[in-house]
């Protein structure tokens, strides 16, 4: 569903809106039903299916009878929703980039101390035009916690670039299709970017 309306535009704008409204793009949901799949606090979840309904969201697709108030089931008003370019604000993309590049520094810090502390730092050549630099575990060190951070140039077509794309996008996709239930797992951030560099 393309988005235009200015109220649906920016609450669908707001941080974690895509986890609050996932539950709801898929099936119809109480608020209780939700916040169990969701594993977050009733008031919580209460608080972002008002939202979204008020912005139009989010609509009501029955309510089932019991003694004081019915219980309300939410569903999404579509299966996904597309803002228009035009209709985001300046700048959005460079500022949701920023912040989850701020996030994964932090996440990558936060779960391997070792690596940001004691990880080695290599310069070295994989051919006499390429050189690379990246942090490396000290021999004998062992990290806590399973975490991957990686960066490298390449020198690739432009349909081999669309074709790597389309594996990071697959992959991507893979993983986000195993991750499924998430109801007792660990929850990693995964960051993927391949983009032209400016001359």
């Amino acid at each position: 569903m393309k988005i235009t309306d200015p109220v649906m535009v920016r609450s669908l704008l707001r941080d974690d809106v895509a986890h609050y409204l996932a539950p709801f793009l898929h099936a119809d949901h109480s608020v209780a039903e939700a916040a169990q799949l969701l594993q977050v606090s009733l008031p919580k979840v209460h608080y972002w299916v008002r939202s979204l309904y008020d912005a139009g969201i989010l609509e009501i697709v029955a309510e089932q009878r019991r003694k004081g108030r019915p219980i309300k089931r939410y569903r999404a008003v579509a299966e996904e929703f597309i803002i228009p370019a035009e209709k985001l604000p300046e700048d959005y993309f460079a500022r949701v980039m920023r912040r989850s590049n701020a996030e994964m520094i932090d996440a990558l810090a936060a779960a391997a101390p070792e690596w940001v502390i004691s990880g080695d730092f290599r310069v070295s050549a994989s051919s006499p035009t390429r050189g690379s630099q990246d942090r490396i575990l000290r021999e004998g060190a062992r990290f806590g916690t399973t975490t991957h951070q990686s960066g490298c140039s390449l020198r690739i077509t432009e349909s081999e670039a669309r074709e790597l794309a389309e594996e990071l996008r697959d992959l991507r996709d893979r993983w986000i299709a195993r991750s499924d239930d998430e109801s007792a797992l660990d929850r990693y951030q995964l960051d993927i970017a391949l983009a032209p560099m400016p001359d």
